[in-house]
């Protein structure tokens, strides 16, 4: 049922990953046949696209050397592998145009853009963009998820939100935007596909206004992994896929705390013994109605939240396998007071408060010294929880053959982690490819450990021909 993994030193893994590629065969869901076969869209090489996410303050206090992953962190290597970097998050004013937080320091901001744009001297094909939303700003109990709404409501919104957010992009050398709308209800739906077609039809016009910039805009958006929170627009998408370059899957998140066991954040494929969910997608009032033989077959039911559940219902659709974009993360959630049970803690009741705003105790992740620093133990990065693995303080991780993602528990603290790393990854990627997907995105960059561990192996895996670059190779004259 899993096996522990007892080295995660980077020169194991990525020599077991290239093992990984070369056997993996993942067997196909039997309704995936029914997918009609999109042409897949022609590119250089697959998407590699990456959110970079500094608040306010760190915006505010840049210089001063408080922030955790400056953008001087993003090194020639990092920056060669990235095809995209979303800088996060743009909101929307109380007026209805694109700006940053109130109160954020506009040179300051300007600075950081400015610097981001260096990394092209590594990478000149790097596409910079502007992510506007994410969950704080755009959630359904945001206090300023209304302007959202308001701002997609009538044709004159949509114009004037449209061209601020274009405006920004000719003012700071942007290379295309992002929406991270977390999300727009089933009565957005409509408005935000127009949304969507104003922001293609503006960015089309920037790009003849700037002919010294040799990437056309882009327009991307990231959306639910989830099925309760797809359901919302998925009678839409393939229209919302028609205005799109990208559609980022949100495919983690799956599971947290607001469930009452632990599972893991991301499986790609279900477990029989975890708890299964109605398909909501079976109440959407398809037109024209299908047979309930039909409606089974395209949207079982119960059903686990995993990322192979994600993927198979965007395609089933219509959105083209070209545009979708599988989301990874770099981040693991963590879980208290877990009993071991049958499954060293995988399955298990906890306590660990959900909500945006952690009030509890923030040194509960033992040995995660940044995590106490910030106020909050549920969601450590990937670096931070090789810190805790390479320590002796009782981690250990496992690895599940059935979901194909690892997970950590400390028996003496009764912590239990849920993770990616660099073999769960091997797998994604192997998925990715047999379904001809573009490439894959992540949040966030700064959550990787120093080396990039991740990142490498995310594009290793998609480039494998990377691997053979560098050093004196045998060439016989």
């Amino acid at each position: 049922m899993y096996m522990k993994i007892t080295d995660l030193s980077p020169r194991p893994l990525l020599s077991s990953l290239s093992c990984l590629f070369g056997i993996l065969v993942l067997a196909t869901p039997a309704h995936a046949k029914e997918v009609s076969k999109p042409a897949v869209k022609a590119q250089n090489k697959p998407v590699v696209m990456a959110y970079y996410a500094l608040d306010k303050e760190e915006i505010n206090h840049y210089d001063e050397g408080k922030v955790a992953f400056p953008v001087s962190a993003i090194t020639a290597e990092k920056a060669r592998m990235l095809t995209h970097l979303n800088f996060s998050f743009l909101t929307i004013s109380q007026d209805g145009k694109c700006i940053l937080e109130e109160g954020t320091k506009l040179p300051a901001a300007a600075k950081i853009f400015q610097e981001l744009q260096g990394l092209k001297k590594h990478n000149p094909d790097l596409r910079l963009q502007f992510s506007i939303g994410g969950w704080g700003y755009s959630n359904d109990e945001s206090p300023t998820v209304g302007r959202y709404r308001t701002a997609a409501a009538t044709a004159d919104n949509r114009k004037k939100l449209t061209q601020s957010c274009v405006d920004m992009v000719r003012e700071y050398g942007f290379d295309g935007i992002d929406i991270d709308w977390e999300y727009p209800r089933a009565e957005d739906a409509r408005n935000f596909v127009d949304l969507l077609k104003e922001m293609r039809t503006q960015l089309g016009q920037l790009k003849a206004t700037r002919p010294d910039n040799k990437l056309t805009p882009q327009l991307t958006i990231a959306v639910a992994g989830g099925a309760f929170n797809m359901a919302r627009t998925y009678l839409h998408l393939p229209q919302i896929a028609a205005q799109v370059d990208y559609i980022n899957l949100m495919s983690y998140d799956l599971t947290g705390p607001w469930e009452k066991l632990t599972n893991h954040n991301a499986h790609l494929f279900g477990d029989a013994r975890e708890h299964m969910f109605d398909n909501p997608l079976r109440a959407l009032p398809i037109k024209p109605a299908l047979s309930k033989k039909a409606l089974e077959q395209r949207f079982p039911s119960p059903l686990p939240l995993t990322v192979d559940a994600t993927v198979q219902q965007y395609l089933y659709a219509g959105v083209p396998a070209s545009k979708l974009v599988l989301g990874l993360p770099f981040y693991g959630r963590a879980y208290f007071q877990v009993e071991a049970g049958e499954n060293r803690g995988l399955y298990q009741p906890f306590v660990t408060p959900a909500g945006d705003v952690y009030a509890g105790d923030p040194s509960l992740l033992v040995g995660c010294d940044t995590c106490t620093a910030r106020k909050d133990p549920r969601m450590p990065g990937y670096g931070e929880i090789k810190k805790l693995l390479a320590a002796n303080l009782g981690y250990q991780s496992f690895f599940s053959n059935e979901t194909k993602v690892p997970w950590i528990y400390n028996a003496e603290k009764k912590i239990f982690i849920s993770y990616d790393n660099e073999i769960s990854f091997a797998y994604k990627i192997a998925y990715l490819k047999k379904y001809k997907l573009a490439g894959a995105m992540f949040w966030h960059l700064g959550q990787d450990d120093e080396e990039g561990s991740l990142l490498r192996s995310l594009y290793t895996g998609l480039n494998p021909e990377a691997g053979l670059q560098g050093g004196l190779h045998y060439e016989p004259k």
